[in-house]
């Protein structure tokens, strides 16, 4: 795997279902919207064969300074090779993948809307793939 880039867009408003963006509910009750930009697929999944090896995912989430990335969960069958740091500022994290073997999984990106004082989660999937 190599080192992959992901975009997170986050808005203050439900989206129209239309534009790209998936609704969140924040734990204040109001809805958020987001979309997610680069990783392998363009919509900030990520898919790698388990040949390649390990590598990182670094989320940032840029539409506002409000919007700070204050945690990641992991669920599916590759939980255990996925961890995760602060990046170099609040508004970033860096996800390691050691890919030694194959599955699914999701990541989900909790953000913390600074100004609302609330957080929300944001959810891609990573794919481990197996040796072809």
């Amino acid at each position: 795997m190599s080192n992959v880039d992901v975009n997170l867009d986050v808005r203050n408003w439900a989206s129209n279902g239309t534009d790209g963006y998936t609704n969140t509910t924040a734990s204040n009750d109001a809805v958020y919207c987001y979309r997610y930009t680069g990783g392998t697929d363009g919509a900030g999944g990520v898919e790698e064969s388990i040949s390649a090896g390990g590598g990182t995912i670094t989320v940032t989430v840029g539409t506002a300074a409000q919007y700070h990335i204050t945690g990641v969960t992991f669920t599916g069958d590759i939980e255990s090779q996925l961890s995760w740091v602060q990046g170099s500022g609040p508004n970033s994290a860096v996800i390691t993948d050691t890919d030694t073997s194959s599955g699914d999984g999701e990541y989900s990106i909790i953000v913390t809307d600074t100004a609302a004082n609330c957080t929300f989660p944001c959810d891609p999937p990573i794919k481990n793939k197996p040796n072809k």
